[in-house]
C-alpha cells in the first residue's frame, strides 16, 4: 500500500481524500488483526471475506509492512477517534457479523464493583449488556465503556494495563505517532492514546522504534508527562508509564539530573496526592543509582 501515491497528484490525491475512500484504506490496514481478535459466539454469522484478506500467516517483512502503513494511518490529521471508531464499526457490521468482544470479561468471575474501582456503574452496566447478549459489538459504546473505566483508575501503571488491555488487539506492533507520546494533549488526542493503549500497546517488550531521535523524544515525553506539566493527568500518565517502561530507559546522566533536581523540588513543594504518586514514580524510575529514595514511589502502593 503506497501512501505516498496522493502527494504525487493533486487529482489523485482528491479522489483518494474521499471519506469512503479513507475508510476502506484503514479497513484493509487492520483486517488481518480485527479478524483475528473478536471471539466467536454460538449463531454468529459468517462475514464475507475481502478480497485484501490474506489466507496464509503473514511473515516478518510482511508484519513490518503492516506495521508500518498502521503508523502512517493513525497519524493522519483526518485519522481521530471518532473516524477510528466508525470504522470498526462498519469493518465489524460487514465481516464479522454477530461476534462479540469481551473486554476480558473473565475477570468478572472474581472481581465486583465493591472490590475494584474500575469496575464503574456504567462499565458494570455494559458488561451486563453483553452477558444478556443486548450488545454484540459496539465499537463506540465499547469504547466509550473502557475509556470511562479508565478515566476512574489512580494512578497505577501495572494495574491499569492488567484491567485496560482489551481483547481487540487492534495493532501489529507498537505504533504511536509522536504527537500522541509528547503532547500536549487535548481530549481528542487523550482518546486516541487511550484507543492505543487499550489496544494491547506494549511499551516493556516491544520498545518502540524512534530512530536517531531516540533521547530527544523520550525526554520530550517525560517533560510533557511530568516535568513541564502544570495538572498532571494520570490517565496519560497510566497509558505511557510502566514499570521499566521505554522512555526511563538508556538517558543521559545530565538530562536525568536536571529532571531530578525539578521532580524533587517540586515534591518538596507538596500538592495532591496523586500528583506526588506519579512524580515519586518517575523519580524512582529516573534513580539508576538510588540515592533520592526519600523520593521514591511506595513499592507497596500497589506496584
Amino acid at each position: 500500500m503506497n501512501l505516498a501515491l496522493p502527494r504525487s497528484s493533486p487529482l489523485l490525491g482528491a479522489k483518494l481524500s474521499e471519506k469512503a475512500t479513507l475508510s476502506r484504506v484503514f479497513m484493509a490496514a487492520f483486517h488481518g488483526i480485527w479478524e483475528s481478535s473478536l471471539s466467536e459466539c454460538e449463531g454468529a454469522q459468517e462475514g464475507s471475506h475481502p478480497e485484501w484478506e490474506e489466507r496464509s500467516e503473514p511473515d516478518d517483512e510482511e508484519l513490518e509492512e503492516q506495521a508500518y502503513t498502521q503508523f502512517a494511518l493513525v497519524s493522519m490529521p483526518w485519522a481521530n477517534i471518532d473516524f477510528i471508531l466508525n470504522v470498526q464499526q462498519a469493518w465489524a457490521d460487514k465481516y464479522a457479523r454477530g461476534r462479540f468482544f469481551d473486554h476480558d470479561e473473565d475477570r468478572g468471575d472474581f472481581w465486583c464493583p465493591g472490590w475494584d474501582i474500575s469496575y464503574t456503574p456504567s462499565f458494570h452496566q455494559h458488561l451486563l449488556q453483553h452477558s444478556r447478549g443486548e450488545v454484540k459489538f459496539d465499537a463506540r459504546a465499547c469504547f466509550e465503556a473502557d475509556y470511562d473505566r479508565a478515566l476512574s483508575l489512580p494512578f497505577s501503571p501495572d494495574q491499569f494495563s492488567e484491567v485496560t488491555l482489551s481483547g481487540f488487539p487492534e495493532l501489529t506492533f507498537s505504533v504511536v505517532p509522536m504527537n500522541l507520546i509528547t503532547g500536549p494533549w487535548d481530549e481528542e488526542k487523550k482518546r486516541r492514546l487511550f484507543w492505543l493503549a487499550r489496544a494491547n500497546l506494549d511499551y516493556v517488550s516491544n520498545t518502540f522504534d524512534l530512530g536517531p531521535r531516540d533521547v530527544e523524544v523520550k525526554l520530550a515525553c517525560l517533560d510533557a508527562v511530568a516535568i513541564s506539566a502544570e495538572k498532571l493527568d494520570p490517565l496519560i500518565a497510566n497509558c505511557l508509564m510502566g514499570l521499566d517502561s521505554w522512555f526511563f530507559e538508556d538517558l543521559p546522566q545530565d538530562a536525568r539530573d536536571e529532571r531530578l533536581d525539578k521532580l524533587c523540588n517540586r515534591i518538596d513543594r507538596g500538592g495532591e496526592v496523586v500528583d506526588m504518586d506519579i512524580l515519586r514514580f518517575v523519580v524512582t524510575q529516573l534513580d539508576y543509582e538510588g540515592c533520592l529514595t526519600e523520593y521514591h514511589f511506595a513499592s507497596d502502593d500497589g506496584l
